[in-house]
């Protein structure tokens, strides 16, 4: 007979397969999804809990242990839905009759306004991989590599403002031919276009012949292969170069990591006067609201550059004095 974790590892495979085809959920969200139902379970053993038999105060004492944590709201809520969709599963295949999540409402999120890097920081760190790139001794092919790859990999990502996780997963036949426009496969399998603009084409171009003359890179069907040839580069990867690159640009209090430049890319765009539509197509934003944080983030901006130029605010009003009558 099988054993309850044995049914469980079952059912969240099916889960994961029922996600992905119907609701779309990337190979990334997959994997948390699946990460998260393990932890649960972790718990649940340890603390005597039948996986079957859970109810709803189990879960809300769950919930108030991995705040104790101090989870973030994002990291619960996507907890609180991979759990929901998989007792969902288990009530449809009738191994239970209430799903005990039902009645859990989500976490209120902390209203944080993305954090994006300025013009004259971004420009800093693309002349520093410049730097690095023409500093490379010329027989030194695996520091090319990595600095003409990043440079690449940085211009792409402030040109155009995709997600690392599409960014890492470009198959290089998109390339045979580079124009003003690339079709991307992005979150939730939904396809959009980004633009290119020259510095990014003239960059790609760079890394396409030095790429063809190494031969562990030859049968790789990624632009971007990983170190061993085997595989596309990983996003950790990607972040700790970025990482690296502000490091020696004296830019470490930055944190600068892919998502960061993204958000530039958005705010930049948005202060140059981009309208809400177009930007939101351009990140490849489902709901305009995601968007819309950005104006948020330029209404921030304003309000702190009119504290800084207002001429009211240059001139230093004395008290006067209350009139007293005689």
């Amino acid at each position: 007979m099988k054993t309850i974790n044995q049914k469980t590892t079952e059912y969240v495979e099916k889960i994961l397969g029922i996600a992905c085809l119907e609701k779309g959920l990337s190979k990334n969200t997959k994997v948390a999804y699946k990460k998260d139902i393990c932890l649960v379970f972790e718990w649940f053993e340890r603390n005597k809990i039948n996986v079957l038999n859970a109810n709803e105060k189990n879960f809300r004492e769950l919930f108030s242990f991995l705040q104790s944590y101090n989870y973030k709201p994002s990291s619960l809520n996507r907890k609180l839905s991979s759990l929901k969709q998989f007792y969902e599963v288990l009530k449809i295949e009738e191994k239970i009759k209430i799903n005990p999540l039902n009645n859990i409402e989500s976490f209120k999120k902390e209203n944080n306004l993305p954090k994006s890097l300025s013009e004259e920081h971004l420009i800093l760190l693309l002349s520093q991989a410049k730097d690095n790139l023409n500093n490379v001794k010329k027989n030194d092919t695996i520091k090319k590599i990595k600095y003409l790859r990043i440079l690449t990999i940085l211009e792409i990502l402030y040109s155009t403002g995709m997600r690392v996780s599409e960014l890492v997963s470009l198959p290089l036949t998109d390339f045979i031919k580079i124009n003003d426009l690339l079709q991307i496969k992005g979150k939730g399998g939904v396809y959009r276009y980004v633009a290119f603009n020259q510095k990014a084409k003239n960059m790609v171009e760079m890394w396409l012949l030095l790429r063809s003359s190494v031969k562990k890179f030859a049968n790789n069907k990624y632009i971007f292969p990983s170190n061993d040839g085997i595989g596309h580069i990983s996003r950790q990867k990607i972040h700790k170069d970025l990482s690296e690159l502000s490091n020696i640009g004296n830019m470490k209090t930055l944190n600068v990591s892919p998502h960061k430049i993204r958000h530039s890319f958005a705010t930049h765009m948005l202060n140059r006067g981009a309208d809400l539509r177009s930007l939101q197509k351009l990140l490849g934003h489902a709901d305009i609201s995601t968007t819309e944080v950005y104006t948020k983030v330029q209404s921030k901006r304003l309000a702190g550059l009119l504290n800084d130029i207002h001429p009211l605010n240059k001139i230093n009003l004395k008290k006067t004095e209350s009139f007293k009558n005689d």
